[in-house]
């Protein structure tokens, strides 16, 4: 069974508790298959994830978003992230 950091966190989570709960900048990491249309996405580190034709992966969870193939990334980063960019 995959641990979701969906379960013990939420978007609002400071990035100081994330840290000590081993959960990166990403809340949501997914993407859709442009081919079939499934929505794959991945929870933890290393959750390699591909939709039900193989034409498309997700990997990474809340470290980092790593897709391919035929794959349309729908990622969400955690607001503290979100913050830092609308300062720039």
């Amino acid at each position: 069974m995959k641990t979701d950091y969906h379960d013990f966190s939420n978007i609002d989570t400071p990035q100081d508790i994330r840290r000590k709960l081993d959960i990166g900048n990403i809340w949501i990491n997914e993407a859709t298959c442009s081919k079939c249309g499934d929505t794959i996405k991945s929870v933890n580190r290393h959750d390699f994830v591909e939709c039900k034709c193989g034409a498309s992966f997700i990997d990474g969870g809340s470290w980092y978003a790593k897709y391919g193939g035929e794959a349309k990334s729908n990622t969400i980063f955690f607001n503290d992230i979100y913050k830092e960019e609308n300062k720039l």
